[in-house]
């Protein structure tokens, strides 16, 4: 895997973990995750749901370069590499919305 695929990957499983529209099913379920020793104030319950959403974006989109570098009779990190990072981005299409959203209320 190239050392530097790293960045942009993460780069785009934060923007989706914040931006996602399933983000509000992960906040909902927070009785089902979240601690009952922690304090439920709703910023926090987001931080975290948006937390568990960039890091399943993370996982998940490392299963095909995962698959690749397995079953490849030869396989290349700069392909493994852009499959994780076209993973990242195909997990956060349905983000783009909120995404387009957010910054054309930033300019008002």
């Amino acid at each position: 895997m190239h050392p530097n695929t790293l960045v942009p990957v993460m780069a785009v499983a934060i923007v989706n973990g914040i931006f996602s529209p399933w983000v509000l099913v992960v906040f909902v379920l927070y009785p089902v995750w979240y601690p009952v020793w922690a304090p439920p104030l709703s910023q926090i319950v987001y931080m975290a749901s948006a937390l568990i959403l960039s890091t399943l974006t993370l996982m998940a989109s490392g299963i095909l370069p995962a698959l690749y570098e397995r079953f490849a009779p030869a396989p290349r990190p700069m392909v493994a590499s852009g499959l994780w990072v076209a993973g990242a981005v195909l997990l956060t299409l349905p983000a783009i919305p909120n995404v387009l959203r957010a910054l054309s209320a930033g300019g008002i």
